[in-house]
């Protein structure tokens, strides 16, 4: 009984330490919004075209900001 609880404590404490090492090695990734505008953790360029919720959307810069944004796609913008 004891080397089965021991057995148990081991493996616990094993598994504790790998998700410790997994949770290290994950980096954060800065953002700059004065480059690029962001979806799902990807970066996209001022200009670029893309569909979010069924709608289309360009990543453009704002007027009163530095700031690059997502903003309903015009036609007529480009």
């Amino acid at each position: 009984m004891k080397g089965l609880l021991f057995g148990l404590t081991a493996l616990l404490v094993a598994t504790t330490v790998s998700a410790e090492t997994a949770n290290d090695a994950t980096e954060v990734k800065s953002v700059d919004y004065s480059k690029y505008c962001y979806y799902a953790d990807v970066e996209y360029s001022a200009g670029s075209i893309m569909e979010q919720a069924g709608r289309k959307v360009q990543c453009v810069r704002k007027a009163e900001s530095s700031d690059l944004v997502w903003e309903e796609y015009q036609r007529n913008q480009l």
